[in-house]
């Protein structure tokens, strides 16, 4: 791509269509000109961050009156504090929306929450290539999630109790699709990441999170975070019904009252009038870029720079002067005292942004997408499953401890009871040895062969009825215990057919009689 013949400059290229990295941020060069009170440069800010902050104040109040109020205070903010935004560890759009969402939902969000992938909308989010990779990621997720990262990019997170820290990973994973975000896998960290910046954690959350974040890897989480939040705003924009710059640029000069003003140029001698160069784009296109990945912000550039141009910049667009030591200053030895563009950046920004580079970035956030390799999740996987098999084999013999305290018990209560019986068994299977009370039947036996397909079913009988206590557990070492509250004037076991003898009338197979007037007691 060349220059224009006609006019010997570069022709403007929306940034859309370049694919120019993440550390060239055309809206904090905009944050750091309206800091010294450069009147295009905030203009611009309103004509691309607006519709953005006003849209997102639309779907958060429900309300297009409340939303342009609130843009307007937030773009004052913004212009009265631009020299602390671009100086800020966030990229200047995230700045910005991270503080106009934290703006919005401080008024008590009201009104219908909207789809932001709704079939009539798709059509319209299509000019910006950021803003098909967040449809992209939301059409991707499931109905349920879609519609909880919906709802919180509107500023509704109504959920307590163990439901809100589950909810608030769904955001965290939906934000970490959008802008990787790095550092540590730590699920918490995350999760209240991703509720602060959607602005919606409560006080205890951000002081927890606060205390998450105090390494720069952890820290680093919490920005990223913010960067995706700001993404998801792509999706909420919608210009306002009016020009938002006259109420916003109201008095602009007076908030910079500290700052030196440019000195004013002696005005050019009559002639036809040219064309001057403004900001060109919209909340889709924001800003200009050329295909040395430049960025000209202002006039083009003088004859003799580095991007040169026949064409003479405009009186009425003052340059800002720049450190001449500085990476980014214009070479001093142009020849006739000429200057390249005002604004450039540093050639370490591109050697950084290599093709390499972007490989090795991608590799590594595929990496940590995939998270542990494939071994260290065998050896995990595998002492869950062990830690889940100790943890039943502990569960049982616990309560195998907990039965055999209980039988004791009764056992040795039933002994001491007054009236108690000791009856021993009648039997060749077996040591058996009953307690009965009043009060209930305690019976043990010890060396009890069992018969494959048969139960064991005790049975007591008074004057002459017969009623079944219970079938009998037989251990593995021949061991049976029982107690029961219930009690009878003598006591029979019997082999039964399983689960045991429903019809109240015992077999035959006797396998053990407790007679207390046949043992003579």
């Amino acid at each position: 791509m060349g220059s224009d013949i006609r006019t010997g400059e570069m022709p403007a290229i929306p940034e859309d269509t370049v694919d120019l990295g993440e550390r060239l941020d055309p809206t904090r060069t905009l944050l750091r000109r309206a800091s010294s009170a450069d009147q295009r440069a905030a203009a611009a800010l309103v004509d691309v961050l607006g519709p953005r902050i006003h849209g997102l104040a639309v779907h958060v109040t429900g309300s297009s009156a409340r939303a342009e109020k609130l843009a307007v205070t937030v773009l004052r903010s913004c212009l009265r504090d631009a020299g602390d935004l671009a100086t800020s560890g966030l990229p200047g759009e995230a700045a910005v929306l991270d503080r106009a969402r934290r703006a919005a939902v401080a008024t008590a969000p009201s009104g219908d929450v909207r789809s932001l992938v709704a079939p009539d909308l798709v059509n319209d989010r299509t000019r910006d290539r950021r803003e098909v990779e967040v449809l992209r990621v939301l059409l991707e997720l499931p109905p349920a999630h879609r519609a909880l990262v919906e709802s919180a990019a509107q500023g509704r997170f109504s959920y307590s109790g163990h439901v809100r820290p589950q909810n608030a990973v769904v955001l965290s994973q939906a934000l970490d699709r959008l802008v990787p975000f790095g550092g540590p896998l730590d699920v918490e960290t995350r999760a209240l990441a991703a509720l602060d910046a959607l602005a919606l954690a409560d006080e205890g959350e951000r002081l927890r999170l606060r205390e998450l974040t105090r390494s720069p890897e952890t820290a680093g989480i919490h920005r990223h975070a913010i960067e995706a939040a700001a993404r998801l705003a792509l999706l909420t924009a919608v210009p306002p019904s009016r020009d938002l710059r006259p109420a916003v640029l109201e008095g602009f000069g007076a908030l910079q009252p500290d700052r030196p003003r440019a000195p004013l140029r002696p005005a050019r001698p009559a002639g036809p009038a040219e064309p001057e160069p403004n900001y060109r784009g919209d909340y889709a296109t924001p800003v200009l870029g050329t295909d040395s990945q430049r960025r000209m912000v202002g006039p083009p550039a003088m004859a003799g720079g580095r991007l040169s141009s026949a064409a003479e910049p405009s009186a009425s667009s003052p340059m800002t002067p720049m450190a001449p030591g500085s990476e980014a200053a214009p070479p001093t030895d142009a020849p006739g005292g000429s200057r390249s563009p005002a604004f450039s950046f540093r050639a370490t920004d591109e050697k950084q942004r290599s093709r390499r580079g972007r490989r090795r970035e991608k590799r590594r956030a595929r990496q940590e997408r995939r998270g542990i390799p494939w071994f260290s999740r065998t050896i995990a996987a595998l002492a869950l499953v062990a830690a889940l098999v100790l943890g039943v084999l502990l569960s049982d013999a616990h309560d195998q401890l907990e039965e055999s305290e209980r039988l004791a018990s009764a056992w040795a209560g039933h002994t001491m009871t007054t009236g108690a019986q000791l009856v021993p068994g009648v039997s060749d299977n077996g040591t058996w040895q009953a307690v009965i009370t009043e009060e209930g039947i305690s019976l043990r036996a010890e060396g009890v062969t069992g018969w494959e397909g048969e139960v064991l079913e005790l049975w007591g009988e008074t004057e002459g009825v017969q009623r079944s206590l219970g079938v009998l557990d037989l251990a593995d070492d021949g061991s049976i215990e029982f107690t029961t509250a219930e009690s009878d004037e003598r006591l029979f076991v019997t082999r039964e057919m399983p689960p045991g003898n429903e019809s109240g009338t015992p077999s035959e197979r006797m396998v053990a009689s407790l007679d207390p007037a046949v043992s003579g007691i």
